[in-house]
């Protein structure tokens, strides 16, 4: 009879064990056990290059070099496997797409029944429905234990507002009833914390605060590749830079008549803006009517940005909302001159409120030519700052996660160990009356 009740208790003394930084398990004796989460399954819709895309690749790698299994889950089958991908990640797909909801959700629940992994790791809103969804149906058919992490990639008060009536609506009803079912969400901004608090009324004890692991050694090696394009490799004027996808959400338009302006200053100046989307043709359509075809450059989707980053004057961000701009920390890091809005979440963080850019308001070509101008008239580029990207660097961001991880985890192994014991002592008290 004792010795089942002490059996019970020590089970839960030796299996409460203290845990190291990088997520290790170390007991009373401070012998270094196996990490507490050894399995992390990560789901995406599809691989497309763009930054939310290459912020999961990083962080993958960074789990997958600290010894973590990653399983990377692809709705889509992906064109290619990304070079950088750590060897040990394993790849897989749905043989499906973005749109066959149910098909993913059901080939993510049969996974998660069958493998059981310790953390399910989604982002953008859409993909944090579907897993939300294929977790809980997991949960019906094996009783699933996974934890759900959702990462939010924008300022979704912004993004609903541009669906049509009613997909809008529904998708934010679903993301609340995700964040709901959510053990943790990961914002990667201050504005974005106030937007998941805020607009989708999230459980504040449930958000962490943690930035892209955007600053990488690979930017620097990258930067100093050709960018195989006249204007930059055969530079006779100054050149100004964005990217991103062709899209509203982006601003180009304000962009491309802010560069108008900047042109009756500097007439020999030049725009480039690499990405593609579907307001491309609107954009070309601007520029003929601005008279202004011969300065600026739409040459698409470039696997290097850095290159061109590295050899552009100045960076522009000119979008009406965003969430933690990869493109601006990257500028940053590389020690360019920017101008950006100061949009509701990110720009003003990165920058530290003007210290390391110029901010202007969203949506004023005015301002932005003029914020352009002076930036093009400082002799020369700010020097590289380390402490200025600090925050952003890919080793300290993904400690985070795992930190965030093992938090989540634990409670979840701490409240089974409390349970076995309870049912142990429970049971040993019942038999000690028989």
């Amino acid at each position: 009879m004792l010795g089942l009740s002490r059996f019970g208790s020590e089970t839960l003394s030796t299996r409460q064990n203290t845990l190291d930084r990088r997520g290790k398990e170390v007991n009373s004796h401070g012998t270094e056990q196996e990490g507490v989460v050894r399995k992390v399954v990560i789901y995406l819709d599809a691989l497309q290059g763009y930054g939310a895309d290459k912020t999961l690749i990083k962080i993958s790698n960074g789990l997958a070099e600290r010894g973590i299994q990653v399983i990377l889950i692809l709705a889509k089958q992906p064109n290619q496997v990304p070079q950088n991908l750590h060897p040990t990640i394993q790849l897989l797909h749905l043989h499906s797409s973005r749109i066959n909801v149910i098909k993913n959700i059901v080939g993510l629940a049969r996974y998660l029944s069958i493998h059981q992994p310790d953390i399910l790791f989604s982002s953008i809103h859409f993909n944090n429905v579907t897993a939300a969804l294929g977790s809980g149906l997991a949960w019906l058919w094996s009783g699933l234990q996974t934890k759900l992490v959702v990462r939010q990639a924008n300022t979704l008060h912004y993004q609903f507002k541009r669906y049509p009536f009613p997909v809008g609506l529904v998708l934010g009803f679903c993301t609340r009833l995700t964040y709901k079912r959510a053990d943790l969400i990961i914002s990667q901004s201050a504005g974005m914390s106030r937007d998941v608090t805020g607009f989708m009324k999230a459980d504040p004890r449930k958000v962490s605060l943690i930035h892209n692991p955007t600053v990488t050694p690979d930017i620097f090696e990258k930067a100093q590749q050709p960018t195989h394009h006249d204007w930059f490799e055969q530079k006779t004027a100054p050149i100004i830079l964005a990217a991103g996808r062709l899209k509203p959400q982006k601003h180009f338009t304000v962009l491309i008549e802010a560069f108008a302006k900047v042109k009756r200053q500097f007439p020999d100046a030049r725009l480039v803006i690499l990405g593609e989307g579907p307001q491309r043709q609107e954009l070309e359509r601007l520029i003929r009517k601005l008279e202004i075809a011969d300065s600026v450059d739409l040459p698409g989707f470039q696997k290097n940005a850095y290159a061109f980053l590295s050899m552009a004057d100045v960076f522009v961000l000119s979008s009406e909302y965003e969430g933690l701009p990869n493109i601006l920390i990257e500028a940053l890091a590389l020690g360019k001159k920017i101008v950006a809005t100061n949009c509701d979440s990110g720009p003003a963080e990165i920058l530290k409120y003007g210290q390391y850019g110029r901010l202007v308001p969203v949506g004023d070509p005015i301002q932005m030519a003029e914020a352009i101008q002076l930036a093009l008239e400082e002799p020369f580029a700010c020097l590289r700052e380390p402490q200025a990207t600090k925050n952003f660097n890919q080793d300290s961001q993904v400690e985070k996660y795992i930190e965030a991880f093992t938090r989540i985890h634990l409670k979840q192994s701490q409240g089974s160990i409390k349970q076995a014991s309870k049912s142990a002592t429970s049971f040993s008290k019942v038999y000690q009356k028989s």
